[in-house]
């Protein structure tokens, strides 16, 4: 019993390690744009960064024998949803952070699986239930709470802000519900992998196409912010996600995921010194109980 509760509370800290490592990722991208980095540049660096270790994750997966016969049309499918997932909807969460704060950036973000609800009920034709329609309510109250707020004291910023995060939640949920498939087909190493390279080899092409080579030399500190963005709030977060997924599982682990908005609230103003009220203490508070218990019916 004892070696049981060590290795729970071992994997509870691990999630929720990862989840403080991901949540620092808008704080650095916020920081990284203070010294004029545009988003194409800075992302571009971030998946260059981050390059070198999935290219030796992807060696040792390949060493090792596939779950299924690996086929072209999955190799073209797994590139698409990478393209979705690491290129599209990063780039749009990036480019976001010019417009809104990193904590309402946080908020927005973290609803995604709204949309992956709606995508499943499309896809499965499946009625949406009655709980998951509350759920949803109350999340996107929170979120109405919070945008109304700011409108109306940061400008319309907020609106460009706020569509384009969502831009990037919709594109986002479009690779987690293709994900569920190839993951447990060829393993979710591998996909990330390949998903990841995808997205690499799409940045490296739009950067070039609408940058001079030169825009890469950047300050020392941009590319220290976009090492932290590659390594602390990417590379090193999944691992241990990862490890944690393997001691307590998903169900467990995902738990911890309701902490993200919190955490980077916290670390945007005590770093960013980002104005936080009551009124984004309550929508923030709403969007994390709708999402939360969601996520909690939709596994059940």
């Amino acid at each position: 019993m004892l070696k049981n509760n060590s290795l729970t509370n071992s994997g509870f800290s691990l999630a929720f390690i990862a989840v403080a490592m991901f949540s620092s990722k808008s704080i650095f991208i916020k920081l990284a744009y203070e010294y004029g980095v545009d988003t194409t540049t800075l992302m571009t660096w971030r998946m260059l960064l981050a390059m070198p270790f999935y290219l030796y994750m992807l060696h040792l997966v390949l060493k090792q024998p596939m779950r299924q016969p690996l086929s072209r049309d999955s190799i073209i499918s797994i590139i698409i949803l990478g393209l979705m997932g690491y290129y599209a909807a990063s780039w749009l969460d990036l480019y976001a952070l010019n417009f809104i704060t990193a904590h309402y950036e946080r908020i927005v973000l973290y609803t995604y699986p709204a949309f992956v609800l709606i995508i499943n009920a499309l896809w499965q034709k499946r009625p949406i239930k009655l709980v998951e329609l509350a759920s949803l309510t109350i999340a996107y109250a929170g979120l109405l709470l919070i945008f109304y707020y700011d409108l109306s004291n940061l400008g319309e910023a907020v609106i460009t802000g706020t569509l384009l995060v969502l831009a990037s939640s919709l594109s986002f949920s479009f690779y987690v519900v293709g994900s569920q498939k190839y993951s447990g087909k060829y393993g979710s190493k591998f996909f990330t992998c390949i998903a990841m390279l995808a997205a690499t080899v799409a940045i490296v092409i739009h950067f070039f196409l609408t940058h001079n080579p030169s825009d890469l030399l950047q300050p020392l500190p941009v590319l220290l912010y976009a090492a932290a963005i590659a390594i602390i709030a990417t590379v090193i977060p999944s691992f241990l996600m990862n490890a944690a997924i393997e001691k307590i599982g998903a169900n467990n682990a995902s738990i911890s995921g309701s902490l993200g908005p919190v955490l980077t609230t916290i670390f945007s103003i005590v770093l960013l010194n980002e104005v936080f009220t009551l009124v984004h203490a309550l929508g923030m508070a709403l969007v994390i109980a709708g999402i939360y218990y969601l996520s909690k019916k939709h596994k059940s």
